[in-house]
């Protein structure tokens, strides 16, 4: 019979060839997920971490890289929500989301000779009324003519 002791299988009345023939075949199947999963890697995605360096890394060199999850994000600067703790009169201390003042605002761009629409943070409209649409994109990296209507 079998049973459980301290998360390791034990086998009761077993020899000791037998204990080593499960051990061999758990070490073999070990030895082999670690010769096939990096081959897999291709399928499953990249290691936890290493995307989000990456999309760090691209948005430092061309801007702001928006992604899936970026409803709640200045299209400009890619300003988003900060982490803050609400604390009750008790100094309970609970987590919460400060959101972002998004505003839809539209600015005539001279560079495209049009109009463009863009998600931007109350801070950043300062910024694009301090030093124009286009040199606020170029600094930040924007491609605006996605931004054209």
């Amino acid at each position: 019979a079998r049973h459980q002791r301290w998360g390791a299988l034990v086998l009761e009345g077993s020899t000791a060839r037998g204990a080593s023939r499960l051990q061999m075949r758990s070490f073999l199947i070990l030895v082999v997920l670690a010769f096939v999963s990096p081959l897999l890697a291709w399928q499953t995605g990249p290691a936890p971490g290493t995307l989000r360096r990456e999309v760090a890394a691209a948005s430092r060199v061309s801007g702001v890289v928006m992604g899936a999850n970026s409803g709640r994000k200045c299209q400009m600067t890619g300003r988003g929500p900060n982490n803050a703790n609400s604390i009750s009169f008790s100094h309970r201390v609970s987590s919460r989301k400060q959101q972002i003042n998004l505003q839809t605002k539209k600015y005539f761009s001279d560079d495209l000779d049009g109009w463009v629409r863009m998600k931007l943070a109350t801070k950043t409209m300062k910024t694009i009324d301090k030093y124009g649409i286009d040199k606020t994109a170029k600094k930040y990296g924007v491609d605006l003519a996605k931004y054209k209507l």
